[in-house]
């Protein structure tokens, strides 16, 4: 029997209600007949046609409402309703239904409806109810009598007037009725058990679901916690029924006098003999927690007369009236008893069954610690894998760090992925866990399976752990491309396989695994990795820069590798010609490849579209002494010093000569170095060569006398002899440039005279203006006209629209804008000089001071038009004599045009500096040029100094005399004379006067 199976527990607390007042001793003589309860109330109905009304203060009212015997009283769930029965006259029942008024009296209770129910059967003369039931909805009401008949009352609620009809007939007494929420009704007797849907309808279904009975009060409906199935309670049993048959049966020894139901628990009273007195009997109360399969509570009562629940426990009415109340105890309460007594399974299930998943977890965690105290760690595992998502991890975790609990640890890690609770470090200590067990299979199916799985992690442990193909299965797996190709390549020296999955994958994942690992596969597969570059960088030429340092210590494929990517695309960065152009320079050490390398070095720098760093490559050539690459480099860059250089130390005559031709005009300084290189060389050839550079100085006026003296004077085994003729010819260039001078200052003198006549008329004599005619429209002048000093003539409207300014005549505009721009510039550098010499002065970079003056124009020498006139034309006469000799020589004139690079008529640049430079004495002593110091000397032309010079050929003669060619400067003195007479005068008259009338005020003449 269940009741011998089932464990008892104490969850309820037993307590007797007290006496409150002096109605409570008149209750206890009351022969209470009848109970109901709802609405905060439990109702009463005695033999003497009463009915009381007991609140939770335990106050108590009653009121007479029938003249004999309330048999019944119904307080209907959840509506201010009750339906009682009784009788005023024996034999007569008669029901009536009140209306309780919200927070109302018994007194104030109203009677809505009366009912005659011995009317209802008239073939018999006596009705006994012996059962009634009320639905929730008011909507139809049951009457079950003695003689087994159940009347229903249909159509309206109970409140109002209701059709009746017979629903079932028996042979037994009604022993209990009861609606359901879909409005079924069950019926009980004392032999069977029924059921009936539909009972408004002409013909209501039945349906038989028991051929066993049960006495009165011995039936019921269950609330929700047992689906609402109508209860019945036979001798030993308890059977459970739906509206569509039997349910589960429930073997319970016993006779039962009261059954009852109380939030899920079924209350049983059974008589029981007791030797408690001999006059007394004692009833045994059992609750029974259906869900749970225990028992919350048994205890003896006095003979129970009915069971009631209200106001949130169970009330007990005794005999005598005595009521006992059963308390439930708190969900806590009852976890406490069970985990004293370590019944955690219990404890378990009945905070599961009260859905407090709160404790229902801590009951679990509970029980899991205190299995693994007992050393049940396999109990206790299973305990703590159903707290998942609710327990720390590492709370479980550390309890099995254990190596003898890495099965247990293991079984938890794995629920923890199945559940979607495992993080990366679970997914670690699993992983570690399989490849200490060396469990291999499951190791396989885990990260085959696992649809959550942490790849990366899983990666890194596999490949700690030795397990690269499992690695490298998920890295394939989850597109991880970087780690696969580096298991691959680090792991398991795959190189071949590493490359074919890197050609397979997108653009963007073959550069950044090539930028990885791609100096790995170069040095293992350097020939497939170079072709499989150089079709990477067809699609993406910028990458050529980040793969060349992939290429240390294989040179001869990077240089395939560059040279098919220049071949492909000239437009290249610099840095790759600097690099394929350092290749080639350390392959010119080999023997071997020295003359293909030194001819690709030079079709490199000689190609125009290489984009290579000038600078870089001059260093690296310099470093690997390649003498071809340095004189192409020099030359691009203009270094033309450097250029003789590398001529001069090969001895290439020829090359030197053809360098001077060619850049000599612009760099003096190269006929110079070439002429002290040529002059310390003892051979006829140099000789020779000597005298050609000479001609060509010469020729185009490219070197003054002196810096060609002082450059064959050092060191020179060059004879006198050669250098003869060429000082000849230069002084008797002199001699007529001084003759010119003179002409010229003649020339200025006679202008200057005249200039004066004019000024002294202009200012001593009236002006006759004889014009008749207009010079802008040409037409006869009349009034008003305009008459100028400069002897033109103008109608007046003619010159308002021509001049500028009233003052400024319209035809002389031009040529004298072009005098005052002359004489601004001739005062601005007259400034600029003065400046010079003061911030030379002052400045600790001399170099940049005279960098910056010399971009201001400093050395910018304004020549008039008339004196560089003559003096190309002097040029060009020296060009037409040397052409005779050159004829009246014919083993020389071949060699002069091949070194020749200037033609006759191109002019020789006017170079500022080197005529500076004419008027210093290089053979000076120390005294002499330090008087040069401090400010900036007047230029003038060799042989227009008057400074005695030292012979460079011999002694000195006692007395040098230069001839002033003015002719008015006494011999040996270095003062300039004043062409114009006196000394800083003005050639125009008065100082400051205008020649041309008053200062500021136009002469105008009008006719």
């Amino acid at each position: 029997m269940v009741s011998h199976q089932w464990r008892r527990f104490p969850f309820f607390s037993k307590e007797q209600v007290k006496e409150v007042d002096e109605s409570w001793g008149n209750f206890k003589n009351v022969n209470v007949t009848c109970s109901s309860c709802g609405k905060g109330r439990l109702v009463f109905g005695d033999s003497n046609g009463h009915v009381y009304f007991l609140y939770q203060n335990m106050k108590i009212e009653s009121r007479q409402m029938y003249l004999t015997c309330v048999s019944h009283v119904v307080q209907v769930p959840k509506q201010n309703i009750l339906v009682t029965v009784g009788q005023d006259e024996p034999g007569h029942p008669v029901l009536r239904v009140w209306t309780i008024p919200t927070g109302g009296r018994l007194a104030d209770i109203a009677n809505v409806r009366y009912y005659d129910l011995s009317l209802l059967d008239k073939s018999t003369s006596s009705c006994v109810v012996t059962a009634i039931s009320v639905s929730d909805n008011l909507s139809n009401m049951a009457i079950g009598t003695a003689n087994g008949s159940v009347w229903l009352f249909y159509k309206h609620d109970i409140t109002r007037e209701q059709r009746s009809k017979p629903l079932h007939t028996d042979k037994v007494a009604i022993t209990g009725l009861a609606f359901n929420k879909e409005v079924a009704l069950f019926v009980a007797t004392e032999t069977s058990a029924y059921s009936y849907r539909s009972v408004t309808e002409r013909e209501p279904i039945m349906q038989l679901l028991s051929e066993e009975g049960c006495g009165v009060g011995l039936s019921l409906l269950t609330d929700h916690h047992q689906y609402h199935q109508f209860l019945l309670a036979p001798k030993n049993k308890f059977l459970f029924f739906t509206v569509d048959g039997p349910g589960h049966n429930l073997p319970m020894e016993g006779t039962r006098s009261h059954v009852g139901w109380y939030r899920g628990y079924l209350v049983s009273v059974s008589y029981a003999r007791r030797a408690v007195s001999k006059q007394d009997n004692i009833c045994d109360l059992t609750v029974y927690d259906m869900k749970n399969k225990l028992i919350g509570f048994t205890g003896t009562f006095p003979p129970i007369k009915a069971l009631l629940v209200e106001w949130g426990s169970l009330n007990i009415i005794c005999q005598n009236n005595e009521i006992f109340i059963l308390k439930e105890k708190d969900i806590q309460d009852k976890i406490d008893i069970l985990k004293r007594k370590c019944l955690y399974d219990d404890a378990i299930q009945l905070a599961k069954n009260n859905r407090d998943e709160q404790m229902h977890i801590n009951l679990l965690k509970a029980y899991g610690d205190h299995l693994a105290s007992k050393s049940n760690h396999d109990g206790a595992i299973s305990k703590y894998i159903e707290t998942i998502g609710n327990v720390e991890p590492s709370y479980v975790i550390r309890k099995f760090l254990d190596a003898r609990r890495i099965h247990n640890l293991t079984q938890y890690l794995e629920a923890l992925h199945e559940k979607g609770e495992a993080n990366q470090e679970h997914t670690t200590l699993l992983l570690n866990c399989y490849t200490k067990l060396k469990n291999v299979n499951k190791l396989e199916t885990f990260i085959r399976t696992e649809g959550q799985l942490n790849f990366d992690v899983a990666i890194k442990v596999c490949r700690q752990a030795g397990y690269y193909d499992e690695a490298a299965y998920l890295a394939k797996k989850y597109e991880q491309y970087d780690w696969y190709v580096h298991i691959q390549i680090e792991d398991k020296q795959q190189y071949e396989t590493a490359l074919e999955y890197i050609l397979e994958l997108p653009f963007d994942k073959q550069k950044e695994n090539v930028k990885a690992f791609g100096k790995q596969l170069i040095d293992h597969l350097p020939k497939e990795m170079t072709t499989f570059l150089k079709q990477l960088t067809k699609n993406d030429p910028y990458l050529v820069e980040t793969f060349i340092p992939l290429f240390v210590n294989k040179s001869e494929f990077l240089i395939d590798f560059l040279e098919t990517v220049i071949e492909d695309n000239a437009t290249v960065s610099e840095q790759v010609y600097n690099t394929l152009l350092e290749l080639y320079l350390r392959d010119t050490s080999n023997p071997d490849l020295k003359t293909q390398r030194t001819a690709q070095i030079t079709e490199i720098l000689k190609s125009e579209s290489a984009r290579y760093s000038t600078e870089h490559a001059l260093i690296l050539l310099q470093l690997y002494h390649v003498q071809e690459g340095l004189v192409l480099i020099y030359e691009k860059l203009g270094l033309y010093q450097q250029v003789l250089d590398c001529y001069m130390e090969n001895g290439d005559y020829d090359s030197i000569m053809s360098l001077c031709s060619r850049h000599g005009p612009h760099d003096p300084l190269l006929w110079i170095k070439a002429l002290k290189y040529f002059a310390v060389q003892n051979d006829a050839v140099s000789r020779t060569n000597v005298e050609e550079l000479l001609r060509h100085i010469e020729n185009h006026n490219i070197l003054p006398p002196l810096m060609v003296v002082r450059a064959l004077s050092e060191d020179s085994a060059t004879p006198i002899s050669v250098i003869m003729s060429y000082l000849t010819r230069h002084l008797k260039l002199e001699e007529e440039q001084g003759k010119e001078n003179k002409e010229l200052i003649k020339k200025y003198s006679e202008e200057a005279k005249v200039m004066r006549g004019e000024i002294h008329k202009l200012k001593t004599e009236p002006v006759v203006f004889q014009n008749i005619k207009c010079t802008k429209c040409g037409r006869k002048l009349n009034l008003p006209a305009v008459h100028l000093l400069c002897k033109h003539s103008w109608h007046q409207q003619c010159f308002e629209e021509l001049a500028d300014l009233d003052e400024d005549c319209p035809a002389c505009a031009g040529e004298n804008k072009q005098v005052l721009e002359h004489l601004k510039s001739l005062e601005q550098i007259e400034n600029l000089d003065q400046q010079f010499f003061r911030s030379v002065a002052m400045s600790q970079d001399g170099f940049t001071t005279v960098a910056d003056f010399f971009a201001k124009g400093v050395f910018n020498k304004p020549l008039t038009m008339e004196v560089e006139s003559r003096r190309a034309a002097r040029r060009q006469q020296r060009l037409s004599q040397s052409e005779t000799n050159t004829r009246s020589e014919p083993g020389r004139r071949d060699r002069t045009s091949a070194v020749s690079g200037i033609t006759k008529a191109d002019p020789v640049p006017f170079n500022p500096i080197l005529d500076d430079m004419a008027m210093f004495n290089p053979f000076d002593e120390p005294s002499r040029s330090g008087s040069h110091q401090g400010k900036r000397p007047s230029v003038t032309r060799v042989g227009s100094s008057t400074s005695p010079l030292p012979n460079p050929f011999g002694t000195t003669p006692t007395s040098v005399t230069a001839v002033n060619p003015f002719g008015e400067e006494e011999a040996g003195t270095r003062e300039k004379a004043n062409p114009f007479e006196d000394e800083g005068a003005n050639p125009f008259g008065d100082e400051g006067a205008n020649p041309f009338g008053d200062e500021g005020s136009p002469v105008q003449f009008l006719h």
